[in-house]
């Protein structure tokens, strides 16, 4: 007779396998703002298109060719992550998780299965999330994260000394963003939890805080803009700087197979081995299209 507890273990993964790597892949608060680059297999290009045109004087007749349009490319460079575990069920016999052990070798199902390949999926979307501005890919199993991208190549760059207050940062970075963007309706301001706390809790001194039922949490306005101020965990605990990153949303890039053939959702029991195993697979990677268009402002911790 066929051991429940294995036979059962995969339906709610084989059923739910999508959702599972999409809530894991995709669910990050930050990788569910950004511009989503789907279907990449390996290193991808982010294709940009920028014109300009001139006005001439109309009165005379001819045709006098003046503006330019340049096709352009940045490039994705994903990682290929996984994650692989293990576990034996014997070893929950004598904790508290006994009980749902004993009860599933009655049953149809095992108890917790839900339970840990959900944790599991919100684990591996927190690690995304800070991959997506912390990221370095000469580390194993990382891509370049925004932070290192914007470092590298161009951003308009804001400091601050350690003391200054998150509202003066916060103020600095906008008054950096270019004036072709400004008026972007998807212009955001990125900073860590903390940081945003520390803002709010300075406008609520100053009198300039104006709370909106609409708001997000850890998402405010900044006061006179229409500019929302968002706090993202991808931001916290940063090395040496706290971070104040601003720009506008289809300007930054988040790639991913988007469910393809390289993501893997699997839990199974293995025969062999007689132990429970997990594998998880996914292509992850960041981009910038236009990074003068960013500012990157920088606090010293």
């Amino acid at each position: 007779m066929a051991n429940p507890i294995v036979s059962s273990l995969p339906k709610y993964v084989e059923e739910h396998r999508l959702p599972l790597i999409g809530k894991s892949v995709l669910g990050a608060k930050t990788a569910s703002m950004l511009t989503l680059q789907g279907g990449i297999k390996g290193e991808t290009a982010v294709n940009l298109l920028a014109t300009s045109i001139a006005f001439q004087d109309a009165h005379s007749c001819g045709f006098n060719p003046n503006g330019e349009v340049e096709f352009s490319q940045r490039i994705i460079k994903p990682a290929y992550v996984k994650v692989n575990m293990e576990f034996c069920d014997k070893n929950l016999l004598d904790k508290w998780t006994s009980y749902a052990v004993k009860i599933a070798a009655t049953g149809k199902e095992l108890p917790f299965e839900e339970d840990f390949t959900n944790q599991i999926a919100e684990k591996i979307n927190y690690g995304i999330e800070k991959m997506i501005w912390q990221g370095d890919a000469d580390n194993a199993g990382e891509c370049d994260g925004l932070i290192k991208i914007l470092g590298n190549d161009g951003a308009i760059s804001v400091t601050g000394a350690s003391g200054t207050s998150a509202y003066q940062m916060i103020k600095d970075v906008y008054m950096n963003v270019p004036e072709n963007v400004i008026q972007n309706e998807n212009l955001v301001i990125f900073v860590s939890p903390s940081l945003f706390r520390e803002y709010i809790q300075e406008i609520v001194a100053l009198n300039l805080y104006h709370y909106d039922a609409n708001d997000a949490p850890l998402e405010s306005v900044l006061p006179g803009t229409n500019v929302k101020v968002i706090a993202v965990n991808g931001l916290a605990n940063t090395v040496g700087y706290d971070y104040v990153i601003g720009g506008s949303l289809d300007n930054l890039f988040y790639g991913t197979d988007g469910t393809g053939d390289k993501d893997v959702f699997d839990f199974w029991y293995s025969q062999d081995a007689r132990v429970f195993r997990l594998a998880v697979e996914f292509l992850v990677g960041t981009q910038v299209a236009f990074p003068n268009e960013v500012v990157l402002g920088k606090r010293t911790k």
